[in-house]
């Protein structure tokens, strides 16, 4: 008997997830809502790159272009990561004592301190790779990305399956390559 309920939980398993043209479908509703979010903003300059689009909320200070994030450099930040829900949606995880603390979280030790990663090199997930591209130090910005460029089809802690995200950051100082 076991065995049986076994096979029948893995078939409705399979057969609850997305199909091919269901993903598709669900990824460009994302791709709407997240376009309609960002122009309710009032956000200085907007970035769309590959997919996945930056929203400046506050401007950084580049002493020149060359000053900003590229592929190889080093970027050191703090960010808010939140589901997306047609804006900042619950949030899942931050490694920020202030942002932690108006959401009634305690970080753990260790937790609250500056992230830092070589863009464009894999270390983060594909949006945020794509979104820190151009970034200056001193600038805060949303970077908002579908479900392809976050987890995909996984769940990860906190964040269900085919979940847009919206990630806060603030920029803290970028190490050229």
């Amino acid at each position: 008997m076991r065995i049986y309920l076994v096979l029948l939980s893995g078939l409705l398993l399979t057969l609850s997830s997305c199909t091919r043209e269901d993903r598709k479908l669900m990824l460009i509703r994302q791709e709407e809502e997240i376009d309609q979010f960002v122009a309710s903003l009032t956000a200085d300059t907007v970035f769309y790159r590959q997919g996945v689009v930056r929203a400046v909320l506050e401007q950084g200070v580049p002493a020149n272009k060359a000053d900003t994030a590229a592929r190889g450099d080093t970027v050191y930040f703090f960010y808010a990561g939140h589901l997306f829900s047609r804006g900042k949606g619950e949030l899942f995880h931050t490694n920020s004592d202030s942002v932690a603390a108006a959401y009634k979280r305690t970080l753990l030790p260790g937790q609250a301190v500056v992230r830092s990663g070589a863009v464009g090199e894999g270390k983060f997930l594909k949006g945020l790779d794509h979104g820190l591209t151009g970034m200056a130090s001193g600038e805060h910005s949303y970077i908002i990305f579908n479900a392809d460029y976050g987890f995909g089809n996984t769940t990860v802690g906190q964040v269900p399956r085919m979940s847009p995200l919206l990630f806060e950051i603030w920029v803290e100082r970028i190490v050229k390559k």
